[in-house]
């Protein structure tokens, strides 16, 4: 997440938290889903990998994001 560390724009890192948010509110959908339907079927494996995927990327791009506009308000200079 070098990019990420780097980025001055606080447009670009808000999008990116955006995205995050959206991404972790996908896998949730996702995983709502699969708690709903009763017969297994195959490709609920792939949905479940897709969510957990999803779940856990978003949440850390959120994360660094979150940080690094945290750590522009604070240093304004840089």
């Amino acid at each position: 997440m070098k990019r990420i560390d780097s980025c001055r724009k606080t447009d670009l890192l808000v999008g990116l938290l955006f995205a995050g948010v959206v991404a972790v509110l996908l896998a949730y959908r996702i995983f709502a889903y699969l708690c709903e339907v009763t017969a297994f079927q195959w490709w609920m494996v792939l949905l479940g990998v897709l969510c957990a995927v999803l779940g856990i990327g978003g949440f850390l791009l959120a994360r660094r994001a979150w940080k690094r506009l945290q750590y522009l308000r604070d240093h304004p200079e840089e």
